[in-house]
């Protein structure tokens, strides 16, 4: 079940952290924190045994409170939605799939990682996963290893990069498979827009 939900965004494998709480803290201060985070992405996925490189590409929201949309545009038009304890899948409007923490609690770790990977909420990672990292000059960089023996069959190790927002995400599955994310036009608000609200319908 772990590994189907991890599949869902084309995200093989977590990235190891910082394995101190100073880098930590010292990365979190840097990243924005609002009620509302949005922007748009590109993300390439090479498997194993396979040549062409998979491209996609579409926006994100995340409301700190109701939890992420991940909007992907091209090739397809398809949205998950990923809340602490519930998953989402959908194509247009209807629903494709739906998991809870209440009949699935796995649901409940693999929501929190990917909330807490797309919020910036780094100090959810750590519950997860071994820190390590370079916060010293004017960007930072952190690789993030899984704690847990379980999720360390499926996951080799994560690595985010950043500014005042985290840029780059590169997934590396225990199988293989790499997923490089580049996140970009990242801004802030208050409250959602009638777009942001579209897209959590």
């Amino acid at each position: 079940m772990l590994k189907k939900l991890l599949a869902l965004m084309l995200l093989p494998a977590l990235i190891p952290v910082m394995a101190h709480a100073d880098l930590l803290q010292d990365v979190q201060k840097r990243l924005v924190d609002a009620p509302v985070i949005r922007g748009e992405f590109v993300q390439e996925r090479q498997l194993v045994g396979v040549k062409k490189t998979l491209t996609a590409s579409g926006h994100f929201v995340v409301e700190k409170k109701r939890g992420v949309v991940w909007h992907t545009v091209k090739p397809f038009d398809q949205r998950l939605q990923v809340a602490r304890d519930e998953i989402v899948q959908k194509d247009g409007k209807e629903t494709l799939m739906k998991l809870t923490a209440d009949k699935e609690p796995v649901v409940r770790t693999v929501g929190g990682v990917l909330f807490s990977l797309f919020s910036g909420d780094l100090s959810g990672l750590a519950k997860h996963f071994d820190v390590k990292g370079d916060a010293r000059g004017a960007r930072w960089s952190l690789v993030l290893s899984p704690k847990d023996a379980g999720m360390a069959k499926l996951i080799g190790n994560l690595k985010l990069a950043g500014d005042k927002s985290i840029e780059q995400v590169e997934m590396n599955a225990a199988s293989g498979d790499v997923t490089r994310i580049r996140m970009s036009k990242v801004t802030t608000s208050t409250q959602m827009s009638a777009e942001d609200e579209a897209d959590f319908d």
